[in-house]
């Protein structure tokens, strides 16, 4: 009998073993199957064979979380494992809200209902945000009717009002009341107090009814006009006896999306579900659940999430939800023994927020829809914070990733991986984490936790966000006497001035379309393997992924630059201290322009160093001094050092006043040396031990590297991070 080859799946290679087969038979040995109908018969075959063993493979393949390609089989692993995927979550913004009610209004205290929308614009498209849940504040009164004074500054070249106080009101009846002008014309001069405060001015003209009050008895409330003019409030005035009732909504925090309702009947044969949420696009983290006994019942019990059975006893009003085999997310209730048990005709009401995932990031301004006390209520609405944290709904590779590292953690976190599964699988806003213990510190910090955490784009991790991660994901699962604390990520940011040299005779792309490519090339490679905590970049990889953009690209010419972002405090006299932590380039130093305040005089500089005798080449081994340069060039002070072996800036005692443009970080770049190509994640520490290296490398557990996405900008003195270009080789003559 003639050998059967059973290990070829593909059709072409099933069907030339079947002929050999046959051809190896008496029968067969000289038939023309190509020409026959049994041709037909073979290919038939063929395709079956080939199309079981490609089923019996996948078949295979879906019964494992890594080899598993539709997504309702890694769900269906990931369930076994306790872990849920997250779901597409709404964009959070929190804002602070000041309602001044008319005189209608008597209650004391005013609601804002979790049903209450707000809305926000943006690029044209209107998103709805509710809070999160329903809140009650009490009244407060604040000022008087009036007046109240702005002091008149500077206002361009004309010196306009400067020199007296002008009267303004905290409403604009008060200001037609008061205002004794034969034409009160529109009172359209509105002024914005820092505290969300507006008040009015009597025929919106700067001349009528200034009052020389004096010049040193203001209280400057630090927020400047479009007119020049200055907010002071001068004290010796007195204040009317009528008070203005106020309720302030601070930091009210507010989602993205649209609320939905749906209710369930229970059925004898649904009584522990699943009840389907019907919109693919929830945010199960908004999901509230009551029941009632039946359509008639006036009683409503709330029932909480559970994600363990653990401290679920038989009475406890628990659901579950987990992502069904469609997509869509299924409520499941318990059986009597885990959970309280739903009888038939109960009333499932599920209410919860259907949302527009990262496309309801970065609102700004709000709105109230409607009124809350009265037809006449005075709004004011200020941001605290832009809306962030919108993110789509997790895919298949991240649910491999975080499903057997949630399931390794036994629901306890003691070891590292435990701590990065369980935020990981807690917050979705969280990209990556790093944890360390206290005993791995610089120095050691015995019996803490260190926990870094950065955000995923777009997002913010907020400080309830890292309340809620340690009092509820943390510390019911660490052993006692284990205390968390965070670590802000350290951002360095690496930009590339790179030179391309193609053949344009292999290729008909041009010389936009080859800098294109080679552009995404460094994003992608940014974007998957690096901006995430202890990520370190590698030449090498960048070198062969721009290469590989073209066929046509026959060489690079590949310069590294780093960029430290530093936020400062101003008018405040403080101590600067930034760290690249990489070997630096002599004369390389720059950044944005700052006014710098030396005495009374600010000045308008950058930084440049220049280095201490001795900092030769090749090795550059030594210090430098920082010098704050004017725009022309011309030194205007020594502040600081700066050490090229450890790459550390240091600025002592020195006041910034502001930055310039909408600029809110001072951008300090430099170059790495020439032996420096790989970029790391570690810190570099100088010794004092003059015997042995400079400096020796330590881990830094909280450094993130990511593309500097720097523009040119000439007002700010900012340079582009990235330039690259491309020029076609040319034949040698």
């Amino acid at each position: 009998m003639a050998q059967l080859n059973v290990t070829e799946l593909d059709f072409a290679s099933i069907k030339s073993n079947l002929k050999n087969f046959l051809k190896d038979q008496s029968e067969f040995s000289d038939y023309d199957f190509e020409g026959s109908g049994l041709s037909h018969i073979i290919e038939l075959l063929a395709y079956n064979t080939h199309y079981n063993g490609m089923l019996a493979h996948m078949l295979a393949n879906e019964n494992f979380i890594d080899t598993a390609i539709k997504r309702e089989s890694v769900v269906s692993i990931a369930k076994a494992l306790g872990y849920t995927p997250q779901s597409r979550t709404g964009a959070v913004a929190k804002v602070n809200i000041s309602i001044e009610p008319d005189s209608s209004y008597t209650s004391t205290t005013l609601e804002i209902n979790r049903n209450q929308e707000l809305t926000s614009t943006l690029d044209g498209t209107t998103y709805k945000f509710y809070p999160k849940e329903t809140t009650v504040v009490s009244a407060t009164t604040a000022g008087g009717t009036g007046p109240y004074y702005i002091y008149g500054t500077d206002s361009g070249t004309t010196n306009y009002g400067k020199g007296y106080y002008y009267p303004v009101y905290l409403t604009e009846a008060a200001a037609v009341a008061a205002d004794t002008s034969s034409s009160p014309g529109a009172h359209n001069h509105t002024f914005k107090e820092y505290a969300g405060k507006t008040f009015y001015m009597p025929n919106g003209n700067m001349n009528h009814a200034k009052e020389t009050l004096g010049t040193t008895s203001q209280t400057d409330y630090g927020v400047s006009v479009s007119s020049g003019l200055a907010y002071g409030r001068y004290t010796g005035q007195t204040a009317s006896s009528a008070k203005v009732t106020q309720f302030n909504f601070d930091s009210l925090e507010v989602k993205e999306g649209t609320r939905i309702s749906n209710q369930f009947v229970v059925e004898p044969t649904t009584l522990q579900g699943p009840f389907t949420i019907p919109n693919p696009n929830v945010d199960i983290s908004t999901i509230r659940v009551r029941v009632k006994e039946s359509t008639t019942s006036t009683t409503i019990d709330t029932f909480s999430k559970q994600d363990k059975f653990l401290n679920v006893t038989s009475t406890t009003k628990a659901y579950f939800v987990e992502e069904g085999p469609d997509g869509l997310y299924q409520l499941k209730f318990g059986d009597g023994v885990i959970g309280k048990a739903l009888t038939s005709d109960n009333i499932i009401i599920c209410d919860y927020i259907v949302t527009n995932g990262s496309l309801g990031n970065f609102a700004k301004s709000f709105s109230l829809s409607g009124v809350l006390s009265g037809s006449n209520e005075v709004q004011s609405i200020q941001n605290a914070s832009q809306s962030s944290g919108g993110i789509a709904k997790e895919n298949i590779d991240s649910i491999r990733f975080n499903a057997p590292r949630f399931n390794a953690t036994r629901d306890r976190a003691v070891t590292s991986a435990d701590y990065e599964a369980l935020i990981l699988s807690s917050n979705p806003n969280v990209a990556s984490v790093s944890v360390w213990g206290g005993e791995k510190n610089d120095p050691p910090m015995y019996g803490k936790v260190f926990i870094s955490l950065n955000p995923q784009m777009g997002s913010v991790i907020t400080d309830s966000d890292k309340d809620n991660i340690r009092t509820q994901v943390i510390e019911p699962k660490t052993p006692v006497a284990i205390m968390p604390e965070f670590v802000d990520p350290e951002y360095t940011y690496i930009g590339f001035d790179i030179g391309i040299v193609y053949d344009p005779k292999v290729t008909t792309l041009s010389k936009g379309e080859i800098e294109s490519g080679a552009s995404s090339a460094i994003t992608d490679y940014f974007n998957t393997s690096l901006n995430k905590l202890n990520k370190s970049f590698y030449f090498t990889k960048l070198h062969n992924r721009i290469l590989k953009s073209s066929d046509s690209i026959k060489s690079l010419n590949i310069v590294l630059k780093l960029q430290k972002r530093l936020t400062v405090e101003y008018n405040t006299t403080k101590n600067y201290t930034v760290k690249f932590n990489h070997k630096l380039q002599p004369r390389e130093l720059g950044s944005t322009f700052f006014n710098l305040t030396i005495g009374a005089v600010n000045h308008k500089v950058t930084l440049a160093d220049v280095p201490n005798a001795g900092v030769v080449a090749p090795n550059y081994s030594g210090t430098g001094v920082v010098n704050a340069v004017g725009s022309d060039g011309s030194i205007v002070a020594a502040i600081g050092t700066i050490d090229y072996d450890s790459g550390t800036v240091n600025i002592p005692s020195i006041k910034i006043a502001s930055l310039l443009g909408t600029d809110t970080a001072i951008k300090i770049n430099t170059r790495p040396q020439s032996s420096v190509t790989d970029i790391t994640t570690q810190a570099l520490v100088r010794t004092s031990d003059t015997s042995t290296a400079a400096v020796v490398a330590k881990p830094s557990r909280n450094t993130v590297l990511s593309l500097d996405d720097s523009v040119i900008n000439s007002t700010t003195n900012s340079k582009k991070g990235l330039t690259l270009n491309a020029t076609p080789e040319v034949d040698e003559v």
